[in-house]
């Protein structure tokens, strides 16, 4: 007959837990009276601090987050798609739709701005502005399209 405990990782065995109720003269110390007995461990507090510095600025490790992210972007990003909504106005299957489009992105990026107002928030006011600014150059240069594809 084999033995079976040496089968059985030790970490497999039933765990025991002793559950006990305060004793009812026990009283909770106040925080002041806590402090004066606590001692802190500076090698703990020196590794709490060292890791949150090694997060550094948020923006600067790529995510799509956080403060300043849409300040980086946005240089390349209005211009794109102002293009792709000019472009969508050229081709014959998207051109019905170009239109309608773009005037859905100036009002969106108008209700962008009047939440912004309503909230008092200079970051949605400033965000809504570049969506009608995306818009309105998509408008401009829908027209110069239409123009120049009706002669």
């Amino acid at each position: 007959m084999t033995n079976n405990n040496n089968l059985i990782p030790k970490e497999n065995f039933k765990k025991v837990e002793e559950v006990r109720e305060i004793d009812s003269k026990y009283e909770t110390p106040s925080f002041e009276e806590f402090m004066k007995t606590y001692e802190s461990d500076e090698g703990i507090i020196e590794s709490y601090e060292d890791e949150f510095k090694s997060y550094g600025d948020i923006r600067i490790k790529g995510t799509y987050y956080g403060p300043g992210f849409w300040d980086d972007i946005k240089d390349v990003v209005k211009p794109v798609a102002s293009g792709v909504l000019i472009a969508a106005s050229v081709f014959p299957p998207t051109a019905p739709m170009a239109m309608p489009i773009t005037l859905g992105v100036v009002g969106a990026g108008m209700a962008t701005v009047g939440a912004g107002h309503v909230i008092d928030s200079e970051g949605l006011k400033e965000i809504g502005n570049d969506i009608v600014e995306i818009g309105a150059c998509a408008r401009d240069g829908q027209g110069v399209t239409e123009s120049s594809m009706g002669k």
